[in-house]
């Protein structure tokens, strides 16, 4: 097993740390793990003097813990993620496991005076990014609205109560994927990703700032939240079909129809049918110009039944016509 051990007092201190242990000849802003330890890499951006973003996107080849240590200063660490972890809270410390189980994100809001060790299993893929806020970032904050520092005291607490039943909002998955797993070829530097670390930390003071014990992101049944990507699933993997219906789909999910189109449509910004076709209209844009199909084979692949109406909606969804031969 590697172990490593740190603390969020001093980022720029972290990053020399890692890139001594990981990367010590690497000369770009990641850090790319030795083929012994992992796959992928680390990243650390300052957004400003007293907010910075970590990034993690590696598959571990070894046995991995973390130990962070507790700092003095009340820093708050949000960690974005979408792979699981088990939670035990301690004494003076969180124990966090790998877990194979199914997420589709979650984010959860720690308190850098409390340390916590991390155990990352051989195997396991991490994809993850936290943006830690310095106390004298937060401080303002509190002092405008007084009920603030009580909100966020909240917020912590019940993010490790529930952690796994808040999930990412489709805007905070949107922005995820983009710092966490990027085109890197369309890249042209560093602000690429304070500007959307910036986006990110947005999402969450507008949760604090709506959120209370009553009516709160952790509410929401984890459960259902599996099966609406289960029902998503479904709907890729059926294109050639016809679409079932929202009655159908909300039967396969076990949920009531109204429940099932309201979260179907803030997980992915799109109702059921605008994700079906969607969908379809991506396999067929790929399906002419990286495979070679004609419209028509494409028609009867993905079951199209109007060229005119096909072409119409793939022009308004790509700009540009189905016909490799314009």
């Amino acid at each position: 097993m590697r172990r490593y051990s740190f603390d969020f007092a001093d980022i720029d201190e972290l990053r020399s740390y890692y890139r001594s242990q990981l990367d010590p000849e690497g000369t770009t802003d990641r850090i790319i793990f030795p083929p012994e330890i992992g796959e992928g890499y680390l990243s650390y951006y300052k957004i400003s003097p007293e907010v910075f973003l970590l990034i993690n996107n590696y598959r571990a080849n070894t046995d991995i813990e973390y130990i962070r240590k507790p700092i003095a200063e009340k820093d708050i660490i949000l960690h974005f993620r979408k792979y699981a972890l088990d939670h035990q809270i301690e004494k003076d410390e969180i124990v966090s496991t790998y877990s194979d189980s199914y997420t589709p994100g979650n984010m959860r809001c720690m308190d850098a005076r409390n340390g916590e060790r991390v155990y990352i299993t051989k195997g396991a893929e991490v994809r993850s990014t936290m943006i830690v806020l310095k106390s004298a970032y937060t401080k303002p904050y509190f002092l405008k609205r007084g009920d603030m520092a009580e909100r966020v005291d909240s917020y912590i607490r019940y993010s490790h109560q529930h952690i796994n039943k808040f999930y990412l909002s489709y805007r905070q998955s949107q922005l995820f994927d983009q710092i966490v797993t990027p085109d890197f070829n369309k890249i042209e530097n560093y602000l690429y990703f304070v500007a959307r670390g910036i986006r990110l930390l947005e999402t969450f003071w507008k949760d604090v700032l709506k959120w209370d014990t009553e009516n709160n992101p952790f509410n929401i049944n984890s459960a259902q939240v599996g099966n609406i990507y289960e029902v998503s699933n479904y709907l890729e993997n059926h294109l050639q079909e016809p679409f079932v219906g929202v009655d159908q789909l909300a039967t396969m999910a076990l949920m009531s129809r109204t429940n099932f189109f309201n979260m179907f449509k803030e997980i992915h910004n799109q109702t059921p049918l605008e994700f079906f076709n969607n969908k379809k209209l991506e396999s067929s844009y790929n399906m002419i110009f990286s495979e070679g199909l004609s419209i028509k084979e494409v028609m009867v692949n993905l079951n199209y039944s109007n060229s005119s109406k096909f072409k119409k909606a793939f022009y308004d969804r790509f700009d540009v016509y189905p016909d490799v031969s314009v």
